[in-house]
């Protein structure tokens, strides 16, 4: 599992991507992904985004960045000339989209059961469909 501080700059760059999605866990989500996938991408991806933190603000770690900064670290990062950073930028929208929209915040495992996430009534979506009768 991670460690602390590379948790901490993945809260910071979920909140970067959506407002509001660091207090539904969504980092959690995010880091549990990205561990699956790829263990010890995590650090990685928390390890790049505190090194071009220095090209925005002299001395500082993304997790002292204002919103505005960090998402100048993330243009940076998109703009990289390399597919393998492009690819931890990828990484950081997918799950953070995916863990805020989804029904992620929603699903409890232990009793398999979803509470529809406040997210879906906002955007008006009404649920996962149980079926769709054939087209005619």
């Amino acid at each position: 599992m991670p460690d602390a501080a590379s948790i901490a700059t993945l809260r910071a760059a979920v909140e970067a991507i959506v407002p509001g999605s660091a207090a539904l866990r969504v980092h959690e989500h995010l880091a549990h992904a990205v561990e699956l996938a790829t263990p010890g991408f995590v650090e990685l991806i928390a390890i790049l985004l505190d090194a071009f933190a220095i090209d925005v603000r002299a001395g500082a770690v993304f997790v002292e960045l204002s919103l505005p900064e960090r998402g100048e670290v993330l243009r940076l990062m998109t703009n990289g000339e390399t597919q393998d950073l492009r690819d931890a930028v990828d990484a950081l929208f997918v799950f953070t989209y995916g863990g805020t929209y989804s029904e992620w915040t929603g699903y409890d495992r232990a009793t398999n059961t979803l509470t529809p996430p406040a997210v879906w009534a906002t955007l008006g979506y009404r649920g996962p469909v149980d079926g769709v009768p054939d087209y005619r």
